[in-house]
């Protein structure tokens, strides 16, 4: 299972115990070290997250929140069970879509999909944020959202080992210093994490579900011009802090995300949506969950579904089920439309800009 590197306390345990047939093993727990398998009684798949805990036995805060939060879009714990003085676990349903950014990697996420993850997610989040429970997440991030593709697509918030519990007279918590490019820029200015910090750290993940540019794996395409020439002249042991600073600079101006690299079909109300989310200054962003759901509702209401596949865009009204699409004939772009989606007939002609509102406006019904 490649597992090798794993505490050989948490290797024995997962090849002797009898209860789970375990059959993976992934790095990307978190803070813990995360195992796949079937339950034998059940024949279910669960996900077992191995844990920490310190020398009196502390350690279950994620566990125990896990369990304190009940909600449709809150991963579900089914158990937690102490193997060790030093380790432990929690048990919960494996979801077969794994986390969000191996969905955004593997499938085509037409918009309304994907504006409707970013809502479930906002509405677990919600959850966290209102009385009594005051808490923030603080670590928002594709690989933190979990979504099962068995019967549609749910999503689940996960990963609550960065959530802090706001105090009865403070509005903000110490921010976290994990996963750096989702920091807000109050976090880098004030090392403060608020309501809106977690807000803005889900409109990033509206721009990345929506086909935005956002190079995690790869720091060094963010560099652009002489920051890039700047970058390629320093000696290697000058690189990293070089770079920290300049995505420093672009989080704290508000420059980080590229709304132009989204595709085209993204139209200007829907990047005001990504800009109002990830604003700057905290108290111009929407100041709940509930504000941003409804921005992302009413936007729902007077669009189409659209999508991309193998370079021609597609579009859809999902009241009648209209399908359209983009494509270029003659030297022209020219938007067809199709009841079935065998006979196409031209509908509209034009640049890309046009179609695409031409076709968010059109009443199929005529």
């Amino acid at each position: 299972m490649k597992d090798d590197a794993v505490n050989p306390i948490i290797r024995k345990f997962v090849r002797n115990q009898n209860d789970i047939d375990i059959d993976r093993y992934s790095s990307k727990g978190g803070f813990g070290e995360l195992y796949f398998g079937k339950r034998n009684v059940f024949d279910d798949r669960v996900a077992l997250k191995f844990y920490e805990l310190d020398a009196h036995g502390n350690g279950h805060e994620e566990a125990q929140l896990l369990k304190q939060i009940n909600h449709e879009n809150v991963l579900p714990i089914i158990d937690a069970r102490v193997i060790d003085d030093k380790i432990a676990y929690y048990l919960t349903p494996e979801m077969s879509g794994g986390d969000l950014q191996n969905v955004i990697d593997n499938y085509i996420i037409t918009s309304y999909v994907g504006i409707t993850v970013v809502q479930k997610i906002l509405t677990g989040l919600n959850e966290l944020h209102k009385e009594p429970n005051r808490m923030v997440h603080r670590d928002l991030k594709t690989f933190n959202i979990l979504v099962d593709l068995q019967d549609g697509v749910k999503t689940y918030l996960a990963d609550f080992g960065t959530i802090k519990k706001l105090g009865s007279s403070s509005s903000s918590v110490t921010a976290s210093q994990f996963t750096f490019l989702y920091r807000t820029p109050e976090a880098i200015t004030s090392n403060q994490h608020l309501i809106e910090s977690d807000i803005y750290q889900v409109g990033i993940i509206l721009y990345q579900i929506l086909g935005g540019n956002f190079p995690m794996n790869s720091p060094y395409q963010w560099l652009k011009g002489r920051h890039k020439k700047k970058y390629d002249s320093l000696d290697f042991w000058q690189k990293d802090a070089y770079l920290s600073n300049y995505l420093n600079e672009l989080i704290i101006k508000g420059r980080l995300l590229d709304l132009n690299s989204l595709p085209k079909y993204v139209d200007n109300k829907l990047k005001t949506i990504i800009r109002t989310a990830t604003r700057q200054d905290p108290n111009r962003r929407y100041q709940s969950c509930a504000d941003f759901i409804k921005a992302l509702f009413d936007y729902q209401k007077v669009v189409k579904d659209w999508w991309v596949d193998n370079n021609i865009v597609h579009g859809k009204c999902l009241k009648r089920g209209c399908l359209y699409r983009i494509v270029s004939k003659g030297g022209k772009l020219i938007a067809e439309t199709s009841k079935n989606g065998t006979i196409w007939r031209k509908k509209f002609e034009g640049d890309i800009h046009s179609l695409i509102k031409q076709i968010n406006e059109h009443n199929c019904a005529k």
